[in-house]
């Protein structure tokens, strides 16, 4: 059985979507999270916003944190966005609220997403990381629609990313490796700089067309694109990509 490297937090769903092509996996979570600024995330939600814009769980986890049903029953009557599953299903986890947009896909579409669906002139609040992409704020406020951003978490290198990384290359022979976000792919990057190992070589995925594009910079080549930031659309990718260098 080939065993993949997935460069996240552990996921039964993943996990779950491998076995079925008869892949094995190996969790490596390159990131951890900082959460920031509770109160002054709880005073603007309190404020008149059109809607909420949630583009990750660790935002939905920093709403959640300050986050009271009575308090905040305003909510249950405006518009909440959000891009993928994961999101989607901390949302309803957490807050109690349906989001839209979960399909979108990636936050170009998103954003292209609310401007279809709110007219010019429409505020939201955006609940976001230190590192957040500038994709989504400049499609809207082009469109007129204007978009708070709010710094609520912060993204660093897990601490103990080195050694988990020198474990994979020490006792595991994984076929490929799977990035799921763009400074993962960085700080990944920077420490298989720093001692000699078999990963470096292996075949690149991503699971999105931003994460695709950082490990381009970075110098190496992208060997296969999710076509939907799902785990069946990444296995896809990954499976027709070894069947294409078996048929050679």
């Amino acid at each position: 059985m080939k065993k993949v490297v997935l460069f996240k937090s552990e996921s039964e769903d993943y996990e779950q979507a491998f076995l079925k092509y008869k892949y094995s996996t190996v969790f490596v979570e390159p990131l951890q999270f900082e959460l920031m600024r509770s109160g002054e995330l709880a005073d603007s939600l309190l404020r008149e916003y059109s809607g909420l814009v949630l583009t990750s769980p660790r935002a939905v986890e920093a709403v959640a944190k300050c986050w009271d049903p009575t308090r905040f029953a305003i909510w249950n009557s405006r518009k909440v966005y959000t891009v993928g599953d994961a999101s989607s299903h901390k949302i309803k986890l957490l807050l109690g609220l349906d989001a839209r947009g979960v399909s979108s896909g990636n936050a170009e579409n998103l954003a292209n997403t609310i401007v279809r669906e709110n007219p010019a002139n429409s505020k939201f609040l955006f609940p976001c990381g230190n590192l957040r992409s500038e994709t989504l704020p400049t499609i809207l406020e082009s469109s007129h629609i204007s978009i708070d951003a709010l710094t609520v978490y912060e993204t660093k290198e897990n601490d103990n990313l080195k050694e988990d990384l020198m474990k994979v290359n020490d006792l595991h022979r994984p076929c490929c490796m799977v990035f799921f976000s763009p400074s993962g792919c960085e700080y990944i990057h920077r420490q298989l700089q720093t001692f000699s190992n078999r990963l470096t070589e292996l075949p690149h995925f991503a699971i999105g067309n931003s994460t695709a594009c950082k490990i381009e910079n970075l110098g190496i080549e992208v060997a296969g694109v999710a076509a939907k930031p799902k785990a069946d659309s990444l296995v896809e990718s990954i499976h027709k990509y070894f069947m294409s260098v078996q048929a050679t």
